[in-house]
């Protein structure tokens, strides 16, 4: 198979991307819509990408209306897709807090995932404890082993269709990492059991690692 993207419908290049660009880290995003609404969702597209200055990205694609939506937006011409609530929040406060996901979380964050009314509470759906953040309004994920508080750096849009979404780029203005988790003053990466997404349904451990030594270059 050689294709273009061009050639493929959007659910087979997406599909396809899904399954290939694996394993994808889940950024467990908390944020508070302008009227102090919290909202709790998961999102796989998902990767640090600069350390000075610490910047982690996230992209939130749109999502198709319910069916309680579905008449009203044709009542008023709306172009039947709508803005996922986190994005909508982060648009209209500038912040939110980006959770790691453990296997232990899984099934909560999970829960997370649905479209939910945005008078919903995920953190009460879930029954995830929340904890608050030192910077930012958005409380943390408590359990979480290690959350980014983020204040808004820019967002970029692409195409405003059912197909579309957003790039959404945060700066980190401070961190909380679960004191089990240092050893001698550092992060002790082997003590978490992250989990990350694969195609469709399926997830991973992040649990089987080996060790390759970086060729030295004279």
């Amino acid at each position: 198979m050689d294709v273009v993207p061009s050639e493929l419908e959007h659910r087979e290049l997406y599909n396809i991307l899904i399954s290939a660009v694996v394993p994808r880290p889940i950024a467990w995003v908390s944020s508070l819509s302008a009227a102090g609404q919290p909202n709790l969702a998961p999102f796989s597209f998902f990767n640090a990408v600069c350390a000075k200055p610490p910047l982690l990205v996230f992209a939130p694609g749109m999502r198709l209306p319910k069916k309680s939506e579905a008449a009203a937006d044709q009542a008023a011409g709306h172009p039947g897709v709508h803005i996922k609530d986190t994005l909508e929040n982060i648009r209209e406060t500038g912040e939110f807090v980006i959770n790691m996901v453990t296997f232990e979380l899984a099934e909560a964050m999970n829960l997370t995932s649905g479209e939910y009314d945005a008078t919903v509470n995920e953190f009460e759906l879930a029954k995830i404890a929340s904890a608050p953040s030192k910077i930012v309004r958005p409380r943390r994920v408590a359990q979480s082993p290690v959350s980014f508080e983020c204040k808004l750096r820019q967002i970029l849009d692409f195409s405003p269709g059912p197909e579309g979404s957003s790039l959404v780029i945060g700066e980190i203005v401070s961190l909380h990492i679960d004191e089990q988790h240092i050893t001698e003053g550092r992060l002790d990466r082997n003590s978490l059991d992250m989990i990350g997404r694969m195609g469709g349904m399926q997830y991973t451990r992040t649990t089987q690692r080996f060790e390759m030594v970086r060729p030295k270059v004279e």
